[in-house]
This record gives C-alpha cells, sequence and structure tokens, in this order.
C-alpha cells in the first residue's frame, strides 16, 4: 500500500501544467456554471409566480372568451 502512495505521488510531481492556451476554457467553464447557477435560481424564484400567472391569464382569457358569446347572443 505504501509503494504505491509513493508511485501516486511521484506520478504527481511529475505530471506537465496545462498550456496556458487553456486558461481561457477554464474560464469560460467557470463562467457557465456561475449562469447555470442563476438560471437554476431564477427558476426557483419566479417558477411558482409565473406558472400563477399563466392560470390567471387562462382564467382572463376563459372569461373574456365567455363574456364575447354573451354579447354575440344579446346582439341576435
Amino acid at each position: 500500500m505504501e509503494e504505491a502512495v509513493a508511485q501516486g505521488k511521484d506520478a504527481l510531481v511529475h505530471m506537465k501544467l496545462p498550456p496556458s492556451s487553456f486558461e481561457p476554457v477554464q474560464g469560460a467553464i467557470d463562467t457557465s456554471v456561475v449562469v447555470v447557477t442563476n438560471i437554476k435560481s431564477l427558476t426557483t424564484t419566479w417558477g411558482p409566480f409565473l406558472q400563477k400567472l399563466k392560470l390567471f391569464t387562462r382564467l382572463v382569457d376563459g372569461i373574456a372568451h365567455v363574456s364575447g358569446r354573451i354579447d354575440e347572443l344579446c346582439g341576435l
């Protein structure tokens, strides 16, 4: 077991660092992680409100439809 740990530490010491050209890629990845986290937060915050708003607009549309039908019938 100790030999395996020693070999692992030796391999870690000899690993090459990624070239500096990968730094912009890492920055883009970090930024996208932040964006995804913020989107999840927005969904958690605004999701219930938007669902209620959708139900409200359906209700108002239904009332407008019924009201329009009543106006048509009264005009006959």
